[in-house]
């Protein structure tokens, strides 16, 4: 930190941001937290927006400047997310359904044994 308070304005504005070294990133002389603290002590001594090596202060162009960051729509529930298509599934199921209860019926009636009259009319042989 006081290695820090010695630097030019150039020298300390290079100083807090991470430099590519060889292909490598190196971190910067001193953290965020020692930066936040620095500036604190800028506010409080009312030094922002000077520099004087020695005595320290704050530069507006060391400020980070925050993201714009667009809001993404939550992601919400599943069965949420899922309803358009279930519906689309159900109504085509629906649309066949006339077709399948009649084709049920008619295997119902069919897997029922013949009983009475039928029986015996199938049985006995015609003349």
């Amino acid at each position: 930190m006081q290695r820090f308070l010695q630097l030019s304005a150039e020298e300390a504005s290079l100083a807090l941001r991470p430099t590519l070294v060889k292909g490598r990133w190196k971190n910067p002389m001193i953290s965020l937290r020692q930066q936040a603290t620095v500036k604190k002590v800028a506010i409080q001594n009312g030094t922002v927006g000077s520099w004087t090596p020695g005595q320290g202060g704050w530069l507006e162009a060391w400020d980070t400047q925050k993201k714009h960051t667009v809001m993404r729509p939550p992601k919400g529930h599943a069965n949420e997310r899922r309803e358009e298509d279930r519906v689309k599934k159900i109504q085509a199921a629906m649309a066949t359904m006339p077709k399948k209860i009649e084709e049920h019926r008619a295997a119902l009636i069919k897997a029922k044994p013949v009983k009475g009259l039928e029986k015996w009319l199938n049985e006995t042989s015609a003349y």
